[in-house]
């Protein structure tokens, strides 16, 4: 095997799948800024469309079937630059609005082997809000929170805000993958002891979504009082006693996903 022609085999992909992304995913998301009702309807065709130019060889060859056939999927770069595209407006679309862009998500995620979805497409997503509602809506979908821990084990938290928190509070994106995972891991006392220091530097407007990405994750599924009293005593052993007031207000805004429509089954 020749090593030199792999890897420029393979940074020409990438550099394909980031053009691709450029040239359909950039012009949706400022269509999805200025008029979010007409950019919604075109999620899904613009992610199959900068999917189909990837795959596409300089020969009018498509080959998107067959590569996503051996790996389960596409490569990740079209994928996440779409959803963080929607991502970034997701949290001040109205309700119905939020719920045709996240049918319009699903449809992406929903033809590909759900594992995959885990590895290649949830674990990019960096609005709360938006990866809330679909792991409501698609449990399976959730990637769970495995390697953020590399980040600061064995660090102090000065130095962990030094390398991946920003001075506006926010995850630096060179730094993180998924801001949700990450602020979700550093605030469970399961998986670091962190909580109460990344309160206090966490942008409040994230944090706040996060904090609602979390309890609507916990409660959206509640049937009955008992349950829900459950919920709240496990984030409270999880979560920072600093934030604990915050989450029954929260909850009873209930401001996530009804899994029950009929678009979600």
């Amino acid at each position: 095997m020749n090593i030199s022609e792999l890897e420029n085999g393979l940074r020409r992909a990438f550099e394909t799948h980031e053009a691709a992304a450029f040239v359909h995913v950039e012009p949706l998301a400022q269509m999805l800024q200025d008029n979010p009702d007409k950019a919604i309807d075109l999620i899904f065709s613009t992610y199959n469309r900068a999917l189909n130019d990837a795959y596409t060889d300089d020969e009018g060859h498509n080959v998107r079937g067959f590569v996503e056939a051996i790996a389960g999927g596409p490569f990740e770069g079209i994928p996440s630059a779409l959803y963080n595209a929607v991502g970034a407006v997701y949290p001040y679309l109205e309700r119905p609005q939020k719920n045709k862009a996240l049918r319009q998500v699903l449809n992406c995620m929903d033809g590909i082997n759900y594992m995959y979805v885990q590895l290649s497409h949830t674990s990019y997503v960096r609005e709360p809000l938006l990866l809330s509602d679909i792991e409501i809506v698609r449990w399976m979908y959730w990637p769970g929170l495995h390697d953020e821990e590399h980040l600061w084990k064995g660090k102090p938290f000065c130095q962990i805000r030094e390398e991946i928190i920003d001075e506006n509070g926010m995850f630096r994106r060179d730094k993180v993958q998924s801001d949700y995972l990450v602020a979700y891991a550093l605030l469970r006392s399961s998986t670091a002891n962190f909580g109460k220091e990344y309160v206090s530097v966490a942008n409040p407007n994230f944090l706040d979504r996060v904090l609602k990405g979390i309890v609507a994750m916990r409660f959206a599924h509640s049937e009955d009082d008992e349950e829900v009293e459950r919920g709240k005593a496990r984030l409270r052993e999880l979560l920072p006693a600093s934030i604990h007031s915050r989450l029954e207000e929260i909850r009873l805004e209930r401001d996530w996903v009804d899994s029950n429509l009929p678009e979600f089954r």
